[in-house]
């Protein structure tokens, strides 16, 4: 099992609340039906990892049974595997749910100690195997016998029924849940600073947005794929990127250029006040050294003998901000020069 899929499963709050509530269902004598989109990441591990939570809780009393969706109708199915020669003698088939009523009723039949796992159930086996389940439990009327897991697809269309409840993964996990697994294993696997790996979990998280398994595969290319994601982003287009980059930089990038402009206008205040008011090219004054933008210090300040190191950062900063405010993105060699 990947060291990743088992952070999202196990440690992810959305990702292990979908599995602890499906386990303290089944737990608790009902059945369940967990609806699972082709986006549900780490699916083999998933079931690994819910098998064992279930057998805990089991503690021995109740045997999982996994089935690929049988092409028998689910009645006949659960007759032919879970009643004995004797018991199947004892069937009378009188009416249409005869058979269902006779399992609720029987004591002596294997079902009673199984949770049986119907998986890869196309949608109209799902849609037979829910009725299923519903009428055996309303013949159970509250006993605890059988219990049933059934896979089904993300748009499956029924509601909770007594006993059979209904767990949506895509419902269960949240956008945040999703940021806070990028975030987890960007610190864990990313390489760089805390800029560089905080500025990878945010990219991912606007690319990839609940896809977190392609999103882990992003963040282990790291640099690769800060430089060029296009590459590693097949499904969305080449706008769809960039707005995701210009967003991801607005919202880390600019924080940091305000930073910037304080602490340059508190360190050359004096100077500052000395050249105002100051007219721009555009008609603007400025009165007062707070009111001056990157590109405004940039002009007022033009003239003035500045240390060369402040003023080759004034100007990056400068050109940075420009680029963010017309909807422009950075390089990633220009997005590390501010992180440094």
């Amino acid at each position: 099992m990947d060291e990743i899929s088992e952070i999202w499963w196990r440690q992810i709050t959305g990702a292990r609340k979908f599995l602890d509530k499906i386990t303290d269902s089944l737990a608790g004598g009902k059945s369940a039906v967990i609806c699972l989109s082709a986006a549900t990441p780490w699916l083999e591990d998933m079931r690994m990892i819910l098998r064992e939570f279930l057998n805990k809780k089991f503690g021995g009393i109740k045997a999982i049974r996994e089935i690929n969706a049988p092409k028998m109708e689910p009645a006949q199915f659960v007759f032919e595997n879970f009643c004995s020669d004797n018991v199947k003698a004892e069937f009378i088939p009188f009416g249409e749910k005869a058979q269902v009523k006779f399992f609720a009723e029987r004591d002596d039949i294997t079902l009673n100690n199984s949770c049986l796992w119907i998986r890869d159930a196309s949608d109209f086996q799902a849609g037979k195997w829910f009725a299923f389940i519903a009428d055996y439990h309303k013949y159970l009327r509250g006993r605890h016998k059988g219990i049933f897991l059934l896979e089904t697809g993300a748009d499956f269309g029924m509601t909770d029924k007594a006993d059979v409840e209904i767990f949506s993964c895509e419902r269960e996990i949240s956008d945040y849940d999703c940021f806070a697994f990028n975030i987890f294993i960007a610190a864990e696997f990313g390489k760089g600073d805390k800029f560089t790996k905080r500025y990878l979990a945010e990219l991912v998280s606007n690319t990839t947005g609940l896809d977190v398994e392609s999103g882990a595969q992003c963040i282990k290319c790291g640099g690769d794929f800060l430089k060029n994601p296009r590459r590693f982003l097949k499904n969305k287009s080449p706008e769809e990127i960039e707005r995701a980059i210009w967003t991801t930089q607005l919202k880390l990038i600019f924080p940091l250029l305000e930073i910037f402009r304080r602490d340059f206008v508190k360190k050359y205040e004096p100077l500052i006040k000395k050249l105002l008011p100051f007219e721009m090219t555009s008609g603007k004054i400025i009165d007062s050294p707070d009111e001056a933008e990157l590109g405004d210090l940039y002009s007022i300040l033009g003239g003035q003998n500045l240390p060369q190191d402040d003023w080759e950062e004034l100007k990056i900063y400068r050109d940075a901000r420009n680029k963010l405010a017309h909807l422009s993105t950075l390089t990633l060699e220009e997005v590390q020069t501010v992180f440094k």
